[in-house]
């Protein structure tokens, strides 16, 4: 098995030993797998080793490290002037979701100067699959997402690198 880090993430190379099905589960922060995860693949060709009733496992740990980065001339995110603590959030969706129930909540960033709105909605084995937001001019926003399990969840609502007054956000999802 080999890793590789890319732009966008890791790149993991494995070759099997015997044609058969696979299960390929991959994690991601901890024990829980990400979205779509375990996957399922049919591998077909010659066995590459001559044993009989193998199973075969492997696993590959990749420490993450933050890395650190210089503003320069040339850096791909531009510096805002921003104030997250100005950022003003209401709704339902902030305290409460159901499942398969659209929630929904506003945010209005009219007052905390330029940035992008950040949310994520992490649930308790994997991400929220679909979380949208909809600028309605003015820098106000609308968030919708849908959620599929019921547990704990963890909003978080970020104007920039900054989060907003009282995210992340704690949900239990009945």
């Amino acid at each position: 098995m080999e890793c590789q880090e890319c732009p966008e993430g890791y790149k993991v190379q494995y070759t099997p030993m015997a044609p058969g099905n696979y299960l390929i589960g991959i994690k991601y922060g901890g024990p829980n797998h990400i979205a779509g995860s375990p996957f399922k693949a049919k591998v077909t060709g010659p066995r590459l080793v001559n044993v009989s009733n193998a199973s075969e496992t492997s696993t590959l740990m990749v420490e993450s490290v933050t890395k650190s980065t210089t503003t320069n001339a040339y850096s791909a995110m531009p510096k805002f002037s921003s104030d997250a603590t100005k950022v003003v959030s209401k709704g339902a969706g902030l305290s409460k979701a159901y499942v398969g129930q659209k929630s929904s909540f506003s945010v209005d960033c009219s007052k905390a100067g330029k940035n992008m709105l950040l949310v994520g909605v992490h649930g308790p084995t994997t991400p929220c699959e679909e979380v949208s937001i909809k600028h309605l001019g003015n820098r106000q926003y609308t968030v919708n997402y849908i959620v599929k399990e019921r547990g704990d969840y963890i909003l978080a609502v970020k104007w920039g690198d900054e989060h907003i007054p009282g995210s992340p956000f704690h949900i239990t999802v009945p």
